[in-house]
């Protein structure tokens, strides 16, 4: 006669219910961290920004060609932009109200691009 021992693992409800964001690196954007500290997040594909007090954890999951990116923690806020328009607004609101300590350099590739090519003609 053998002896089998049985290993359960349990994962609490704190432990699943403490994930903000979890998107795909082609769906997740930075915006930065603001002057109260807090970091905006922002997913893509709903156009919604989490402002959390962490910053994300980059991951990338079996047999996956792109990182993904997971927010833990509890959103000190979230705001549904309706237009991506809304997102520069929403940057503006928070410098005027927070400021930034921790901005990504936005480029816009088009202007780059044609500046690179200004005195360019064929």
């Amino acid at each position: 006669m053998s002896t089998t021992t049985t290993t359960h693992e349990t994962i609490s409800d704190g432990q699943q219910d403490d994930i903000v964001l979890e998107q795909s690196g082609s769906y997740y954007g930075y915006l930065g961290q603001d002057g109260e500290g807090y970091h905006h997040h922002v997913d893509e594909v709903t156009n919604t920004v989490y402002v959390t007090p962490a910053r994300a954890e980059r991951f990338l999951p079996d047999n996956a060609g792109v990182y993904w990116f997971r927010v833990h923690g509890e959103a000190d806020h979230i705001e549904e932009l309706e237009q991506d328009e809304d997102r520069d607004r929403w940057i503006a609101y928070v410098d005027s109200v927070r400021g930034w300590t921790d901005r990504p350099i936005h480029l816009d590739v088009t202007e780059i691009f044609a500046e690179m090519h200004e005195g360019d003609r064929r």
